[in-house]
């Protein structure tokens, strides 16, 4: 009697042979299992999101405090970079090397502007912490919500600086200046926006 004839593999068939099978593995564990590229739901080093803007937001300070000859005798606006940090950075990720940059930065800004010690260093920390308090309420919400946020930190900052400017000195500040400059750190609103859409979710970590 004539031995059953095998009927051929089909391709499902064939992809379940111990020789395919081992090759799905393989290539399973070089490619799907890689580390993610930063910049795509990868890794992100504090130096991305903490080092890189505290250095351009010093650097932002020292050209614009250049003085350039404009038009109709105005001059470049001087707003308070490290303001947009000290918000931005609580949102993106709790750090403890957030309060050193800012505190290193507010001393630069005591020295740069001739402030007495201290004085930025204090307005930096106080809209750090506010907003670490408020970063439950804040993250995930509409941009909105994160712009009206960031109304009432720069509030808060010139507010204090008002203040301890009047207990220091005896005198009130000129408000038209602090309201410029106020209006000038507020439209850094652009920056946070940016910082929360670069690296608030890009770290696979912390998802």
């Amino acid at each position: 009697m004539l031995a059953p004839q095998r009927r051929p593999r089909s391709s499902s068939t064939r992809s379940m042979t111990p020789s395919a099978s081992r090759r799905a593995r393989l290539y399973k564990a070089l490619f799907e299992n890689r580390t993610p590229r930063r910049g795509s739901g990868g890794i992100v080093g504090p130096q991305d999101w903490l080092l890189y803007p505290a250095l351009l937001a010093v650097l932002a300070t020292l050209v614009l405090a250049t003085d350039l000859p404009l038009p109709f005798g105005l001059d470049l606006p001087e707003p308070v970079w490290p303001v947009a940090l000290a918000f931005a950075w609580p949102l993106i990720r709790p750090s403890f090397i957030a309060p050193i940059l800012l505190g290193l930065m507010g001393l630069f800004l005591d020295y740069f502007w001739g402030a007495p010690l201290g004085f930025y260093v204090i307005g930096l920390m106080a809209v750090h912490a506010a907003t670490l308090i408020i970063r439950s309420y804040i993250v995930g919400q509409d941009t909105w919500v994160v712009i009206g946020a960031y109304t009432f930190a720069v509030l808060l900052f010139f507010t204090l600086g008002v203040i301890m400017t009047t207990l220091d000195s005896g005198v009130v500040p000129r408000l038209i200046s602090v309201f410029e400059q106020m209006l000038a750190t507020w439209c850094l609103v652009v920056v946070v926006l940016i910082l929360l859409e670069r690296f608030l979710n890009s770290d696979v970590r912390f998802n």
